[in-house]
């Protein structure tokens, strides 16, 4: 009987020998019964997909945690609840990412760890200059690995609340000054500056561009691209195609024909911190354009928006936002020129 690697906590898949009708059984993840370990039998099935389908759906399977277990075994719960929930691959891995920012206590008993444990490594990353929004976001983690603890009987009480993370900061993201947007242009039969102004002119974030299906997101017909994950607001928005980007995206459309992927790697999925890594920050030297993230260009479109005096309902639905005045207040940044040419129309 072969067994198929899972993820921690998640059940396991088997398969029997023979000719069998169903072959695939799948049990739940284990526990402890009676002083011994165990696993819930679900059922058997005649694909691995349908076993592995079963598992996902499966109620009250008791996961019995003990104060022995650690705290990377309750990510690995968590995880699991995220994959179950649909998350896309940029969602999944911004989760391992403000996860890696604590793991370092990874090997210890959660039970055994003190708000003081996090506090230090919040207070470090406050003091080295992480934003209030990236350490918000670990805050974030923490209480909901608490959670999993607290649904499964292992604690009571959520200590991620006694975290202070008020000294931290906002970091501000700036949009591209209109002279690196001009350099791109000039530049544009470099792969990634195509890229580069597709997020200038769509404003999508750089997880949601990178998770783009173009037979299920682009409509070259309609001229459209439908995308978008963060927020209620912001899933599945429509944002046409500027003309100025639509050979660009044109382009990305047939590159590969063997993927439904809009941008790759040769074919390959491609994640944001190799896309920052590899293609964002190498354009950035090689053009000599202002040293900022690609999250940037959606602050670029949210300032050509405002400077092109669009509505605001207009902007809330192609950014993605409820409030204008947040758009506003978080992403633009209009450049002095701009309001010279403003003021000068007073009478």
């Amino acid at each position: 009987m072969a067994k198929w690697k899972r993820e921690n906590h998640t059940g396991c898949i088997h398969k029997l020998k023979g000719k069998r009708r169903k072959p695939w059984v799948a049990r739940g993840p284990m526990y402890k019964k009676d002083g011994y370990f165990t696993r819930d039998y679900i059922g058997t099935f005649k694909t691995y997909e349908e076993a592995s389908e079963a598992l996902k759906t499966a109620k009250g399977v008791a996961l019995n945690l003990t104060h022995n277990t650690s705290m990377d075994e309750i990510f690995s719960i968590l995880y699991a609840k995220k994959e179950k929930q649909g998350l896309t691959e940029s969602s999944l891995d911004a989760v391992k990412t403000h996860y890696n920012h604590i793991k370092e206590l990874g090997n210890n008993n959660f039970v055994d760890l003190s708000t003081y444990d996090f506090q230090k490594i919040m207070d470090k990353l406050i003091d080295g200059g992480s934003s209030f929004s990236k350490v918000s976001k670990i805050k974030s983690t923490v209480k909901q690995l608490y959670d999993v603890a607290i649904e499964n009987k292992l604690l009571h009480v959520n200590y991620a609340q006694f975290l202070d993370v008020s000294r931290a900061e906002e970091g501000k993201v700036y949009p591209f000054p209109e002279e690196d947007i001009e350099i791109l242009f000039r530049n544009d039969r470099d792969r990634i500056a195509k890229a580069s102004l597709i997020l200038a002119y769509t404003g999508f974030r750089i997880g949601e561009f990178l998770s783009l299906d173009k037979f299920k997101n682009i409509d070259l017909k309609k001229c459209c691209i439908i995308g978008g994950s963060k927020t209620d607001a912001g899933k599945d928005r429509i944002v046409p195609i500027h003309n100025k980007i639509k050979s660009y995206v044109e382009y990305f459309y047939y590159e590969f024909p063997e993927t439904s992927l809009f941008f790759s790697r040769d074919g390959a999925r491609v994640s944001s911190d190799y896309y920052r890594k590899y293609y964002h920050n190498p354009l950035i030297k090689r053009l000599g354009l202002s040293p900022y993230t690609p999250h940037s260009f959606r602050h670029t479109f949210a300032t050509k928006m405002r400077m092109a005096e669009l509505s605001d309902k207009v902007m809330e639905s192609l950014i993605g936002h409820t409030d204008a005045s947040f758009t506003d207040k978080r992403y633009i940044d209009l450049p002095a020129s701009y309001l010279l040419t403003e003021i000068n129309k007073l009478a």
